[in-house]
């Protein structure tokens, strides 16, 4: 078993449990605009939101969409998928509204915290993140993430984005790593697995984002998810890791 001296974690959808707790900002939201949204589907939404979420995510770490519109149009195409017609002011309050409080949401993945205090005894925890540097901050206090960790590096601070390998050597250099000692935990394929195994070092990928999407896509007609590399160790659940650890 190779020894590791840092491990580094992935927040939204690793740690911090992105669909439930988005499930329930939306559902707050849906209550707060009852007359505007009543003839949506709710579950309908949530997961046309989720879809699109994650295409726009991916245009966002490749640099074709810019934050500000990121925000809004996940929420249109969602809402445009429902057949609902709402007006461009309408999504730009909602997308507000949605990004006061759904960082605000404490829960976390099952065993998250179980983990945490496990590996905080052996080895020194850092977060690597692409998520909203506004935002992030209150998730991880929500939660009671923050006290795990030594270095919370955003791509915000350093200018790129996962899986770009300059956060890596950012990550490395700002925590006083090596890439022999440190392994990346993370559930998004491209930014947190292939973006840590082209910079050169170790990954733990966690399933929950595939999980929900191949639902999705099922649901669609689409075909699954698949990928043509094995990550170092794959893991449906957290406390796993501690098994592998």
């Amino acid at each position: 078993m190779k020894k590791y001296k840092h491990l580094f974690f992935d927040l939204d959808g690793t740690l911090w449990d992105l669909q439930e707790n988005t499930r329930n900002a939306l559902i707050i939201l849906f209550d707060k605009y009852k007359t505007e949204l009543s003839d949506a589907d709710f579950e309908k939404f949530f997961k046309r939101y989720h879809y699109h979420n994650d295409q726009v995510w991916t245009l966002y770490r490749q640099g074709k969409i810019e934050k500000d519109i990121l925000r809004s149009i996940r929420f249109k195409r969602a809402f445009e998928d429902v057949g609902l017609t709402v007006s461009d002011d309408f999504i730009e309050q909602f997308s507000q509204d949605f990004l006061e409080v759904c960082p605000r949401q404490p829960k976390t993945l099952e065993g998250a915290h179980e983990l945490l205090d496990y590996c905080k005894q052996h080895y020194q925890l850092h977060i690597i993140t692409n998520g909203f540097i506004e935002v992030q901050g209150h998730k991880m206090e929500a939660a009671k993430l923050t006290s795990y960790f030594n270095q919370i590096i955003n791509s915000e601070h350093c200018g790129v984005r996962k899986p770009n390998a300059g956060i890596f050597e950012y990550a490395l250099d700002k925590a006083g790593a090596n890439k022999e000692d440190s392994l990346m935990i993370g559930d998004d394929w491209e930014a947190d697995i292939i973006g840590a195994r082209d910079f050169g070092i170790n990954q733990a990928f966690i399933t929950t984002t595939d999980d929900l999407m191949n639902d999705i896509h099922k649901e669609a007609g689409h075909a699954p998810l698949r990928h043509n590399y094995k990550p170092t160790y794959t893991i449906s659940r957290l406390t796993e890791l501690m098994e592998v650890l």
